[in-house]
């Protein structure tokens, strides 16, 4: 799919898909281009992602060459809880942990927003947060570009229904912006 930094200025776009589409790489080439346009001050790129795990994750800061003067709010750590939890117990304790990282980084945008907003792996969060702090995030922003996970390759949530949560969240979020673009 070829997505143009001009086709998501001034909108609210959500790049949605089953994992290893390429959603984190088309959100890279829309950074790419805001750093060679010299609008990357404008930019706040939120990055959930953890770290790549087999053909699951990676994060934008993996693949971007330069991060020019995009402001980065980043957690020091980010859990795959499907992934890396073995029991219920596991997946949400990973979860809240996730959940404790990302919301000081949403408060501190808030606090300090730019025009352009992107979030890589908005989902992460969403299997224990706050929908209505991401949603102020959206709001906000005059542009903003995300990425969420939507498919079922990681279905197994060991009981603990973050799919389930996750995937109706994500819904909610389609409903609050402009376009939504599926990669399969």
């Amino acid at each position: 799919m070829i997505l143009k930094l001009e086709d998501v200025l001034g909108k609210k776009v959500l790049i949605a898909g089953e994992a290893g589409t390429g959603k984190t790489m088309l959100l890279v080439k829309l950074l790419e281009e805001a750093n060679a346009q010299s609008i990357s001050d404008a930019v706040t790129l939120i990055d959930l992602a953890p770290k790549k795990i087999g053909e699951f994750g990676g994060r934008v800061v993996d693949y971007l060459r330069q991060i020019g003067g995009i402001r980065l709010l980043m957690p020091v750590n980010v859990f795959a809880p499907r992934l890396s939890g073995k029991t219920k117990d596991e997946v949400m304790s990973l979860a809240e942990k996730n959940r404790e990282a990302i919301e000081p980084l949403l408060k501190g945008f808030l606090s300090k927003p730019t025009r352009i907003l992107f979030i890589n792996d908005l989902t992460i969060y969403l299997h224990a947060g706050d929908p209505e702090l991401l949603e102020k995030c959206i709001e906000v922003s005059e542009t903003f570009v995300g990425t969420a996970y939507y498919g079922t390759k990681l279905q197994d949530d060991k009981g603990s229904g973050i799919t389930l949560r996750e995937r109706m969240l994500a819904e909610r979020i389609m409903k609050k912006v402009d376009k939504v673009i599926f990669l399969e």
